[in-house]
């Protein structure tokens, strides 16, 4: 059966300050939408997913493999699984979607 719903619906959680993400989780993946204010910082971490990530507001410095580069609205990154990676949102902040394939077991940071 298909499943329908809207991400502001579920539950946020904030795992860090100025962070807050709302978590889908499926069969296939681990779908969350993340609201950043200005110059919030998830830190370096890794996990065993593939992490697609795609912004839909504002801008981001991502830093990836030891590599940081910026993505504005539209842009969108692949990180392989067990890379290092953390984000910082821009001065206006940002919104954006991670989809973590295959889905996430262990607890989230």
């Amino acid at each position: 059966m298909t499943r329908t719903g809207v991400f502001d619906a579920l539950a946020p959680e904030q795992p860090y300050p100025g962070i807050d993400r709302r978590v889908l989780g499926t069969e296939k993946a681990t779908v969350q939408q993340y609201r950043f204010d200005a110059g919030a910082t998830f830190p370096l971490h890794r996990h065993p997913q593939e992490q697609t990530t795609l912004v839909i507001e504002g801008e981001v410095a991502l830093t990836a493999g030891g590599e940081t580069r910026t993505l504005a609205a539209g842009g969108w990154s692949i990180i392989p699984g067990e890379v290092e990676h953390g984000i910082t949102a821009g001065p206006a902040g940002a919104r954006f979607i991670a989809i973590l394939v295959p889905p996430r077991k262990e607890p989230l940071p």
